[in-house]
């Protein structure tokens, strides 16, 4: 009896906890506490793979952080990304697992994204028509269309990838009764989006064809458009329309045979309010050393394990690298979170 797997890889934006979290963070900070409030996430809860590179990139005021852990099978084999997206000025926080791509607005307040599905079939030259209706009832996606929106994320096995796009409107004001439900990822019946991109004028998500090959890194070479606010959809893109290029930060390529160190890292000057900190990382311990002027110097806030890579204006927000807890047989023995914190 053959063994038919379908690996739909579904995307969890942690959004309705992430508002609670920043209920209970902006109360506290109107209290009196010795040291910080401190929530910690892991960017990616699915496979880090053979290798996986992790990079970010911040809003111009460095108020907002995309970051993205993305992972990469044998001989390069396309896998589903995650990421984190964390914004001080709206006090919200989202995290998605199983993406192609992930791709802010211009102003910072959506977020464009590409869901990943891979239908699998080692044994099999071919995959079975069973397994894309299964896929079609999932994606909300006719089976023809998932089909011929499909391509190979494989070099070696019967592996098969696709992309649905979808956005996430980030809520003004998380309090706001509906903002939980308003701040859902909205997904279209559309069956591509290996890359996206937004248009200059912020009203229209790129959608890029398939790879060319099951290279984890191919790119897209034109383009289709897709309007996040009707849905509308058309398959080209008019010429010489502006696309604006996230500048991501590369930082730390992560491999399974590779030893990382986390044991220190630059310091981070932020301001939190009124107070300013240095965000420090020694020993394989982050901490957040007040250097408010006039402020009487005592012992340092202890914020995590690992070493820092990044963070927002504020703090609130920190990247950075951890020794993996409960780790298991040959995964990656460090994987990349976010310290939130409420100062």
């Amino acid at each position: 009896m053959r063994e038919l797997r379908l690996a739909s890889l579904f995307a969890v934006a942690v959004l309705a906890g992430c508002v609670e979290v920043s209920k209970k963070e902006r109360a506290d900070t109107a209290t009196v506490r010795t040291a910080p409030a401190i929530a910690v996430t892991r960017v990616n809860r699915g496979t880090y793979g053979m290798a996986s590179q992790v990079r970010w990139i911040l809003s111009p005021d460095s108020t907002v952080i995309v970051a993205v852990v993305d992972p990469a099978g044998v001989e390069n084999d396309a896998l589903p990304n995650a990421f984190f997206f964390g914004s001080e000025t709206r006090n919200f926080q989202a995290r998605m697992d199983s993406v192609w791509d992930v791709a802010p607005s211009p102003d910072w307040q959506s977020i464009a994204f590409s869901r990943a599905y891979i239908v699998s079939v080692p044994e099999l030259d071919s995959i079975p028509p069973d397994a894309w209706v299964t896929l079609s009832r999932r994606t909300g996606i006719d089976t023809a269309t998932l089909r011929t929106g499909s391509f190979p994320t494989s070099g070696m096995v019967t592996a098969h990838g696709v992309a649905q796009p979808g956005v996430i409107r980030v809520p003004a004001d998380v309090r706001a009764p509906g903002a939980t439900d308003a701040a859902a990822p909205r997904l279209f019946p559309i069956s591509r989006g290996w890359r996206v991109r937004w248009t200059a004028d912020g009203k229209t998500i790129a959608l890029g064809n398939n790879p060319g090959s099951s290279n984890d890194d191919a790119t897209s070479e034109t383009w289709a458009a897709l309007d996040p606010a009707t849905g509308s959809y058309h398959g080209t893109l008019p010429e010489k329309t502006a696309l604006l290029i996230p500048k991501w930060t590369k930082g730390p390529r992560l491999e399974m045979s590779v030893p990382v160190d986390v044991s220190g890292a630059q310091p981070i000057n932020v301001r939190a309010g009124n107070r300013t900190f240095s965000i420090e990382s020694s020993g394989g311990v982050i901490t957040a050393r007040e250097t408010t002027a006039g402020a009487p110097e005592k012992p340092p806030y202890t914020i995590g394990p690992g070493k820092t890579l990044a963070a927002t204006r504020g703090g609130r927000f920190i990247l950075a690298l951890a020794p993996r807890t409960n780790l298991v047989g040959t995964e990656m023995p460090v994987e990349a979170v976010v310290y939130t914190v409420g100062w």
